[in-house]
Parts: structure tokens; C-alpha cells; sequence
């Protein structure tokens, strides 16, 4: 696959990035409800919260990694969380997933952050070894989290 660019993603991308989280969503038993308009804000808007790196092949997108831009608080130190990392099936194992991450962290390193996270559903034992495979550290400490829900 030495035909894939990695690069931050353009305005122009936001088709084909909506279809990948469409495919990212279904493969886990999900819908993706995201809006063309909504993605505009998310990744490009004033002040946007997420930023989004691409796999570029000849026709067309084959990876995306969706990242929240976040602040450490106690250091006012930037942040980065990969909250999405999808490959599409034909391009899987092929070192895409592993330049997409490599992006984020250069990217991540040179607005001086400390690291990037990344998760992963907990039956997603594929994307567990894989992450584990490319030597990233398995945070077992970072204590339970909870869910304060919303009613509407």
C-alpha cells in the first residue's frame, strides 16, 4: 500500500470522512446521525473541538483518525484523544492504522503535547492486540469512568 498519503484532512474530505464513520459506525452495530454541516464545525469551525487526519489512495479515502482536541488542566498542557481510527477492510493490516496514529503523534508533538489516547470498544479484541502489537502502553490505572445521562 505504498500508494496512501497520510495528511490532515480539507474541507473537501468531509464526504468521504461522513461515509467512513458511517462504515466505522455499522461495524459496531451503530448508526452514524453526523451531518455534513456538523462535521464543517467539528473539524474546520471556529474554535472546532476535533481535527481529523486522512489515508489518501488513488480514488479515494481508505483511513481516517477523528481526534478531540482536549487541555490538560492542571498544566494547561494540549491534549489529543483518537476517538475514532477506522481502515476500511481492504487496506486493514497494512500499516495504514499505524501511519495514521504516527500523524496524530507528530501532530500532538508539535503542539507540545506529552501523548495522545486512543480506546477502543472492550469486545474489540482485534483493535486491542493490534494497538498492544505496535507497542502502545495500556493504561490500566486511569480508574473507572461514568456515564451522568440526560434525560430529553
Amino acid at each position: 500500500m505504498n500508494t496512501i498519503s497520510i495528511e490532515k484532512a480539507a474541507p473537501r474530505d468531509l464526504p468521504q470522512i461522513q461515509k467512513l464513520i458511517r462504515d466505522l459506525s455499522a461495524f459496531h452495530g451503530d448508526e452514524a446521525q453526523v451531518t455534513l454541516e456538523q462535521l464543517q464545525a467539528l473539524f474546520f469551525g471556529d474554535h472546532a473541538p476535533a481535527l481529523a487526519f486522512v489515508a489518501r489512495a488513488p480514488g479515494g479515502l481508505v483511513g481516517y483518525a477523528g481526534v478531540l482536541k482536549k487541555v490538560q488542566i492542571h498544566s494547561a498542557r494540549p491534549g489529543f484523544d483518537i476517538q475514532h481510527l477506522y481502515v476500511a477492510e481492504r487496506c486493514r493490516a497494512t500499516g495504514v492504522g499505524r501511519a495514521l496514529i504516527a500523524a496524530v503523534k507528530d501532530h500532538a508533538a508539535a503542539e507540545g503535547a506529552k501523548g495522545v489516547t486512543i480506546g477502543t470498544a472492550p469486545d474489540n479484541k482485534t483493535a486491542q492486540a493490534a494497538y498492544r502489537g505496535m507497542g502502545l502502553e495500556e493504561i490500566t490505572d486511569a480508574g473507572p469512568r461514568f456515564w451522568i445521562g440526560i434525560e430529553g
